[in-house]
């Protein structure tokens, strides 16, 4: 029996990524929410689909029972931890093996400085990491999140020693500001991640260039988050970002364009529109 062909809106949703969801206890008492997705990301070297980047959101339970956003900075370490774990756990649990013979894909994972600045919390994240690493067959990065003006250099570098041998890369989360990247450089990171929307207008490709040249220097590997339209993909890639992850929202228009973009780029032909 032939399948019945799948709409516009299951195939993005499809390119979109796998979403997961997480309860927690907080440690004072108060529900963690954990909703996450699994963004597509373009190695834009290459022009390829080459793997998945986790993108969360963490809510908390309020005192009528509403749950609201947080901030990571408003958690404790104890939270964080808990919230890492899950992440790891839920984004292995939701892709799929590599086959043998095929190219490993890579998956960048979010993990807070809090937790991998504690030896203990960092060997058991480590565990899972590099367990998940062989039984799917797929490359991990570390997205190091949260991390604090002022923090040691010596501390960071120490950091990204021990987690190099299970992480593939360590990119450092941060912003376009001189002084926070000043802070993160020769720290032993392989690059930097940031927001689409911290680097601004696509439009002005001497200011996407030089932002991407200065997160360079953390580290040669730049990856540029929630990129939502091909203007802005094609800005990223003119600047010589390494990865972009794509934020395809299904029934938005220039999603619809972006996905035709991420397809031809994965070698894929455009279904008809």
């Amino acid at each position: 029996m032939t399948s019945p062909p799948r709409s516009r809106g299951d195939a993005l949703e499809q390119l979109r990524g796998p979403t997961f969801v997480a309860s927690l206890a907080g440690a004072s008492g108060r529900r963690l929410q954990l909703a996450g997705v699994l963004r597509p990301v373009i190695a834009l070297g290459e022009g390829a689909l080459r793997g998945r980047a986790a993108s969360c959101v963490v809510s908390v339970q309020q005192p009528d029972g509403r749950l609201a956003p947080v901030e990571a900075r408003a958690l404790n370490t104890v939270d964080l931890e808990r919230l890492d774990q899950a992440v790891i756990e839920k984004a292995f649990a939701a892709i799929a093996p590599t086959p043998e013979g095929e190219r490993p894909p890579l998956l960048f994972l979010p993990v807070s400085w809090s937790s991998l600045r504690s030896a203990r919390s960092r060997r058991r994240l480590l565990r899972l990491v590099a367990a998940g690493q062989v039984r799917l067959r797929t490359i991990v990065l570390c997205e190091v999140t949260g991390i604090e003006s002022g923090t040691p250099q010596a501390a960071l570098r120490e950091m990204a020693g021990e987690i190099q041998p299970i992480f593939r890369g360590v990119l450092a989360r941060t912003t376009t500001a001189r002084k926070t990247i000043r802070e993160l450089v020769d720290c032993g990171l392989t690059g930097a991640a940031i927001e689409a929307a911290v680097l601004g207008d696509a439009e002005d490709s001497e200011a996407m260039l030089r932002s991407v040249l200065a997160l360079q220097k953390i580290g040669p590997g730049v990856l540029v988050h929630a990129v939502r339209s091909v203007a802005a993909l094609t800005a990223v890639r003119a600047a010589g970002a390494s990865w972009a992850s794509l934020d395809i929202v299904p029934g938005a228009a220039e999603s619809i364009r972006l996905a035709a973009a991420t397809k031809t780029a994965a070698g894929e032909t455009p279904t008809a529109e």
